[in-house]
């Protein structure tokens, strides 16, 4: 019996014994249906496979070997389906067969310029490599059906590897784009929803080597989005069991705490313990100095004791006013009243952080 070879189209996929056989009108058997074996370019006796079982519709050329009556799915074509329609086609609807699987095929110069194996519904892995004078695009790209991408670009343009949720979320890793998009060998998370870095085990690290720049955190919420009683803008640290450390280890080093707004009004800086014992230690080998625009208040539940070890107390005001419960107790070797005492004035002079009084200005 001689081998025949022959256009089909595949009529049903359903197969009960599950090893990849289906039915197919065969056109040099005056199209009638046979049960046709596919073929794969690979297989394995384990998991390893290559499986892309044509669909219902599709042209497809089968072959019968010189022995026997089994029929074999050889490949498919992008012809359209021969039995699925009669009359002319619409205008509109008119695909070129190989657009069907990929619009943009043809587009750059005329010819195939990429290869892909992708599911029905778009979904899988493309590989293009683009150019004419115009246009340079070379990426490998992995696409689920409702636009989930992980793209591996090359073009000079983009230069990135980009991993997309199809619906706002998007982590860029770059090399050096010259679409000036983002900074050369960075790396970019940006997402519509909530962003969580969860470490369950062990710790979390942050770190500017030695070679690089500033350590940024700024949050520009406004809140008019999410409405009142919505807590927004805020930038908080917590620590649930132990200390929370703001160390600099610069030779000269400072640390600034400051309401940057000039217009601003009832700006506040507290610093508060609520358990019992408790207590704030501000120490330093220089001096601590305090100014303010308004009152300088100052209450203690216990005693208040001031000592100075290097020289005077000096106080200085319009009006000196001491009110005392009991006994008002003063102990010096001369005490002098009303003879031109001469108090040195405070210098609170500060200094001002790298950004002055304008804050990151990054973004």
């Amino acid at each position: 019996m001689s081998q025949i070879i022959s256009l089909a189209e595949v009529r049903d996929t359903a197969d009960a014994s599950r090893s990849g056989s289906f039915l197919a009108r065969i056109v040099e058997l005056g199209n009638e249906e046979k049960r046709v074996k596919y073929v794969s370019p690979f297989a394995s006796n384990g998991e390893g496979a290559f499986i892309g079982i044509p669909m219902v519709g599709v042209q497809i050329l089968v072959c019968k070997p010189g022995q026997g009556d089994d029929w074999y799915y050889l490949g498919s074509t992008f012809e359209p389906e021969p039995f699925q329609v009669e009359g002319a086609s619409i205008a509109d609807a008119t695909v070129y067969p190989l657009e069907r699987a990929n619009s943009v095929l043809y587009r750059s110069r005329g010819v195939p310029m990429a290869v892909q194996l992708t599911g029905p519904g778009g979904g899988g892995i493309s590989v293009t490599e683009e150019y004419n004078p115009k246009l340079i695009n070379n990426k490998t790209e992995i696409r689920s059906n409702v636009n989930k991408r992980i793209t591996l670009s090359d073009s000079p343009a983009i230069d990135a590897i980009t991993l997309t949720s199809g619906n706002g979320s998007k982590i860029t890793i770059a090399d050096d784009p010259q679409n000036s998009s983002i900074a050369a060998q960075s790396v970019q998370i940006e997402t519509v929803g909530p962003q969580k870095y969860i470490n369950t085990e062990s710790q979390t690290d942050v770190l500017v080597g030695s070679a690089g720049r500033e350590l940024q955190l700024l949050n520009m919420a406004s809140g008019i989005e999410w409405g009142p009683g919505i807590p927004c803008g805020n930038v908080n640290i917590q620590s649930k069991w132990r200390d929370i450390n703001v160390f600099t280890q610069a030779e000269q080093g400072r640390i600034f705490i400051e309401c940057l707004n000039e217009n601003g009004s009832n700006q506040v800086i507290q610093i508060e313990t609520n358990g019992d014992g408790g207590a704030i230690v501000i120490k330093t080998k220089g001096d601590i100095r305090l100014d303010a625009g308004g009152n300088i208040e100052m209450k203690a539940g216990g005693q208040i004791r001031m000592q100075s070890d290097g020289g005077a107390t000096n106080i200085t005001c319009p009006t000196l006013e001491v009110a005392v419960a009991g006994n008002a107790n003063i102990d010096a070797a001369t005490i002098q009243l009303a003879n031109g005492a001469n108090a040195s004035p405070p210098s609170v002079e500060g200094t001002q952080s790298t950004y002055g009084n304008t804050g990151i200005t990054t973004y």
